[in-house]
């Protein structure tokens, strides 16, 4: 990936968020196991629906937590791509969006 953000973030093909009623939490569902989220987790997740990108998460989450950081937003956001539970979706070309 280069320098630039990506236009949004979304979960891989597989990869599925959901609840867990037994131990009232957000989990990541993925082909090779489950990853057990805290709230904050889960609320980066459910945003990511490939067309809000690192600034929006930080905004949108802003209006629930406090503290919360854009670089912390990212770290997290690397963090699972690394993982390849996440893929960033590229800006259109001449939009701008990165």
């Amino acid at each position: 990936m280069t320098g630039t953000s990506p236009a949004g973030w979304r979960l891989r093909t597989g990869v599925r968020l959901a609840h867990d009623p037994v131990r009232g939490t957000g989990v990541l569902l993925h082909p090779d196991g489950v990853l057990l989220l805290n709230a904050t987790a889960t609320a980066v997740l459910a945003l990511c629906d490939g067309a809000t990108g690192e600034a929006g998460l930080a905004a949108a989450l802003s209006r629930t937590y406090t503290g919360v950081r854009a670089q912390d937003v990212r770290s997290f956001l690397g963090r699972l791509a690394a993982r390849q539970l996440i893929e960033p979706v590229p800006g259109r070309p001449g939009t701008g969006d990165g």
